[in-house]
Order: structure tokens, then C-alpha cells, then sequence
């Protein structure tokens, strides 16, 4: 492993500390459960990338700082609710899972990343809905992590790039969206005049 990568994985780590500071505050109310079952599908990311001696730091990264949150959750007492999404990347979890069984480690990468990215739709949808609410300093802070992961891998192959490469182009498109907000302030100032 290279500077970039350790320096992303860093970078990753401590973007979750402002999200812990507001979870035990009480200003962040997260479900624990889907906190679990993104851990989960970033501990199958990982375990993937690991067996094909790849580039796994930045996934077990996630995996741990999602994890500490599940942790700080139920800490702070938020109640779990079971939605459709949760059964969606419990779902998505099992699929990579049967995945890797029957096609190996590699189609497991790919289809566990594929899963991490649909199950990041609905942060997309309130990046667009909500651009007010979405936090630009850490998706940016994600990207540039992501960025420098995937700037460290030894070569264009899944098991090195694959997976830093698709949350890079992820956190980039919801942070360009949570930019609208700099721009409905605008207009709402325009409308007010």
C-alpha cells in the first residue's frame, strides 16, 4: 500500500468524526439498521478485496467507520425502522454473497460496489429533493478520499480500483448537487427583491 491510499483511507476515517460528534449530540438522527447493513455490504466489499490481495483499505475503512456509527447510534438511543430500504440492501448484501459463492471474487467485487452504489440511491434523489440538508464538505472530503484510493491502485484491474473509482464518481455527483443549495439561495434572494 502506497501513501495515497493510506492518506484516503485517513482522509475516509476522520470524515466520519463530525457525523459521531453529531449523533452523540442528539443533532443527527440516524437508523441504526441501515448503518448495519451498509457495514455489512462494505465488510462483503472488503472481504472480496482482501482475498484478491487488492486494494481493501478504504472499503475495511468503511466498513469500521460504519460500524462506530452503528455503535453511536445505539448509544444515543435513535430507534430502528424497518423499511423497504433496509430490505433492499439486506437483500443486495445476500445477492453479492451468492455472488461471490457461485462466480468468485472477482464478479463478487463488482456486483458488491454495483450493490453500495444502488443502495446510495436515495442519497442521490435527497441531494436533488433536499440539496439544503445534504452536507458538501463531507461528500467532497469522500471524494477526495475516494479519488486518492483510487489514484493509489497499481493498476487499472477490479480488486485495485474498482471500488474507489465508483464512490469517487458517487460522492462527486452528490456533492455537485448538494451545491444547488448555493444556487436556490440565490434565486430565493432574486424572487424576494
Amino acid at each position: 500500500m502506497n501513501a495515497l491510499i493510506w492518506a484516503g483511507s485517513i482522509l475516509a476515517l476522520l470524515t466520519y468524526f463530525p457525523l459521531w460528534k453529531q449523533i452523540r449530540s442528539g443533532k443527527a438522527k440516524q437508523n441504526f439498521l441501515t448503518w448495519a447493513l451498509w457495514s455489512a455490504l462494505d465488510a462483503v466489499v472488503a472481504a472480496t478485496i482482501i482475498v484478491q490481495e487488492g486494494n481493501f483499505l478504504l472499503p475495511v475503512v468503511y466498513t469500521i467507520g460504519g460500524t462506530l456509527t452503528v455503535y453511536f447510534i445505539l448509544k444515543a438511543g435513535n430507534k430502528a425502522a424497518w423499511t423497504w430500504f433496509e430490505t433492499m440492501v439486506a437483500s443486495l448484501t445476500i445477492v453479492s454473497m451468492v455472488i461471490w459463492y457461485f462466480s468468485g471474487e472477482k464478479m463478487a467485487t463488482i456486483a458488491s460496489t454495483t450493490a453500495m452504489l444502488i443502495a446510495g440511491i436515495p442519497q442521490l434523489v435527497d441531494a436533488w429533493r433536499k440539496p439544503q440538508d445534504m452536507p458538501i464538505l463531507v461528500y467532497s472530503s469522500y471524494f477526495i478520499a475516494n479519488y486518492l484510493s483510487m489514484a493509489g491502485g497499481k493498476s487499472w484491474v477490479v480488486e485495485e480500483r474498482f471500488y474507489p473509482a465508483s464512490a469517487a464518481v458517487f460522492c462527486f455527483l452528490i456533492a455537485v448537487l448538494a451545491t444547488r443549495k448555493f444556487w436556490l439561495k440565490q434565486e430565493l434572494a432574486k424572487e424576494a427583491k
